[in-house]
């Protein structure tokens, strides 16, 4: 019983151990859950609004000829994509998740006869991709939108020059802590931007007078709306990454709770076990002294 019940003492020890990390991991994701779901949630709103001010903006400024808005070299042999993830794991299948889409984004766009570029914003998404492209470190709950400046430039750079015939993005966007969405979008040319109906470019119209006109503001606009949607897909990634890690942690942390219980079982029934042979063991002895 020594022997094991030493073994089975430091198992117990480890798990502990164990369990104070997975403990404290989930509470630092908690921490910065809260923080970043409500910045994410605040900043629904006016990406929203700014993209219903965007659409009728195209609906009535039908002249613009903007390479934001039509494909510059649509015969390029490659598209781009902008994939968000993690820079670090313990998060369940989320970056896991991402990668799938990825991936399956990937054989989409070769059966078309296209190559994919990928421009990463987070480790794990590098290195379960072969380690190849731009590589960016992942954002966080601070994320700015001076943050996204080189990203931004990598992506136009590239689209404006003709290099690649289109720029798509792949992120998670939250839903609750219990569960994201891998999504995928074209950023380029802006997918997002069809034209309002024509009931609600007439009242847009006629409800408000432009100024500069509507083909300037759109004009101008455009190189800003595209950067706001690059930022809430990347807030929207990290509040889901540290769901998906809280939870993870969580599990975790109730799965060393039931091991730690577990062992502790078996080491009290070990012990019973040893305090039983050496009783019989003193018994054999009395015994015997009387033979």
């Amino acid at each position: 019983m020594a022997k094991g019940g030493k073994e089975i003492r430091n198992r117990i020890k480890s798990v502990k151990s164990t369990q104070q990390i997975t403990k404290a991991m989930k509470m630092v994701a908690a921490a910065r859950l809260r923080k970043s779901e409500g910045r994410t949630q605040a900043s629904r709103p006016y990406t929203d609004t700014l993209a219903g001010v965007m659409r009728n903006l195209a609906s009535v400024a039908t002249e613009v000829d903007h390479p934001f808005l039509s494909h510059v070299n649509a015969e390029a042999p490659k598209v781009m994509l902008l994939l968000f993830t993690g820079d670090k794991g313990l998060c369940g299948s989320f970056n896991a998740n991402l990668v799938k889409k990825a991936e399956q984004f990937i054989r989409e766009q070769r059966a078309q006869g296209r190559e994919t570029e990928i421009v990463f914003v987070g480790k794990k998404g590098w290195q379960a991709l072969g380690k190849g492209g731009s590589w960016f470190p992942g954002f966080n709950e601070n994320t700015s939108y001076a943050d996204l400046k080189p990203v931004n430039a990598v992506l136009t750079n590239a689209y404006l020059e003709g290099e690649v015939a289109e720029v798509h993005m792949i992120y998670a966007r939250f839903i609750n802590v219990m569960k994201s969405d891998p999504t995928a979008v074209r950023l380029l040319p802006i997918q997002s931007l069809e034209p309002a109906g024509e009931d609600e470019a007439e009242g847009f119209a006629d409800n408000y007078d432009l100024e500069p006109s509507p083909e300037e503001l759109l004009t101008a606009l455009l190189p800003r709306y595209f950067q706001t949607i690059m930022f809430q897909a990347a807030m929207e990634n990290f509040t889901s990454e540290n769901g998906a890690r809280m939870v993870a942690m969580e599990n975790a942390t109730k799965a060393a709770g039931d091991m730690i219980d577990a062992l502790t079982l078996e080491y009290n029934k070990a012990r019973q076990a040893g305090i039983t042979l050496e009783l019989l063991d003193i018994v054999g002895g009395a015994e015997a002294l009387k033979g």
